[in-house]
């Protein structure tokens, strides 16, 4: 066998369900059959991948417990192999595989996409933040075609439960509340602000606003579009809070 062909064969089986031996690994090394040696390896792949699992979605886990995570995450790898060379982008879907294995259990999905979306904002990339100083300067520099630009790290969750009760318990080692549905789904706000993820939600008009932003309209852009959207609310006060807000929240970034 040429290295190619070993390296195939090393890969399919690895990722193969079952532990089995390989036709070229023929001796015992250190008293280790050939069919244990391979299974190191077989075991290794799974028990790191799980590893980042428990360390992705930290809450979850404690949510679940370790028995019932350790199942999900171990099916979970089998069916789902790694496709990244960075390995903590690994758990990109499972959230999505959550949802399909606990259909009366959303929540649980919804606590998953939530550690998911703090540990993408700890590591995302970096932006430069916007200032009171930055605002007023390119504001009047180009009045009519100043857009606001949000750090890159921003993201946007819509809740359906007391996922948000859940974690917050969960994070104080405190048991957490029984799951119930929300009145009315809530949108979170999630970036990072300095070297530390945050979170919190946010109203209906200022989830609006974000996506207005977000898309790349003109500061008069969104102040007309958000009055149109909320005509019974006072648009130029809320909108001139939010702005002083998303400043000191550092959630907006001068476009380089």
């Amino acid at each position: 066998m040429n290295l190619l062909q070993i390296q195939d064969d090393f890969q399919r089986t690895v990722l193969a369900k079952e532990s089995a031996g390989a036709d070229w690994v023929t001796k015992t090394a250190h008293g280790i059959t050939p069919e244990h040696r391979i299974a190191i390896y077989h075991n290794a792949y799974r028990v790191r991948l799980m590893d980042v699992l428990w360390d992705t979605f930290e809450h979850t886990a404690t949510y679940l417990g370790d028995n019932w995570f350790r199942q999900l995450a171990a099916d979970y790898v089998q069916t789902h192999h790694s496709t990244f060379n960075n390995i903590g982008l690994y758990g990109q879907t499972f959230t999505t595989f959550l949802a399909e294995q606990l259909p009366n259990d959303l929540e649980v999905a919804e606590l998953a996409t939530l550690d998911w979306t703090l540990r993408r904002a700890f590591d995302g990339g970096n932006s430069t933040v916007m200032t009171m100083d930055d605002l007023q300067r390119l504001a009047s520099s180009d009045p009519e075609n100043f857009a606001l630009h949000p750090v890159t790290t921003l993201t946007i969750n819509t809740l359906q439960f007391n996922t948000l009760e859940i974690w917050h318990a969960i994070d104080q080692d405190e048991t957490p509340p029984e799951v119930a549905p929300l009145p009315h789904a809530i949108d979170i706000l999630i970036w990072r602000k300095g070297d530390s993820p945050h979170f919190r939600s946010i109203s209906p008009l200022e989830s609006a606003a974000i996506g207005y932003v977000r898309e790349g309209n003109t500061l008069n852009d969104i102040g007309a579009r958000l009055v149109e959207s909320f005509p019974e609310e006072d648009v130029s006060m809320i909108f001139g809070q939010l702005l002083q807000q998303w400043i000191g929240d550092e959630v907006l970034a001068v476009k380089s």
